[in-house]
């Protein structure tokens, strides 16, 4: 089954680590999943954070969670997305309809 889970909540707080933790029980049920990281979540990407949120994110990445980052959302934050070889990549409002449009699940953790 092919998931895509939004994300909004900022790093380090339970909703974080609830979606980081649900990501990783699909790919390890052999789920197709993609998170995708809006308003405060973007600070997710940074390896500037001061919790172990991002290291977390690194490993299920390894796994193959697909990661996409707001691009807009992070300019606003003056977030720079790191660059696609951490597995992590840019997206719009434009993308996210047609990630949405091509799963069989969206979970929305808002």
């Amino acid at each position: 089954m092919k998931v895509t889970i939004l994300m909004k909540s900022r790093p380090c707080k339970d909703e974080a680590r609830r979606v980081l933790q649900m990501a990783e029980d699909m790919l390890a049920q052999g789920h197709n999943v993609s998170l995708y990281l809006l308003q405060e979540a973007v600070r997710l990407c940074s390896s500037n954070s001061k919790c172990s949120d991002f290291e977390k994110l690194k490993t299920l990445v390894e796994k193959d969670l697909q990661v996409y980052v707001l691009t807009h959302d992070a300019k606003l934050r003056g977030i720079a997305v790191p660059s696609g070889d951490l597995g992590i990549l840019e997206g719009s409002y434009e993308a996210l309809v047609d990630l949405m449009e091509s799963c069989d699940r969206v979970v929305g953790i808002l």
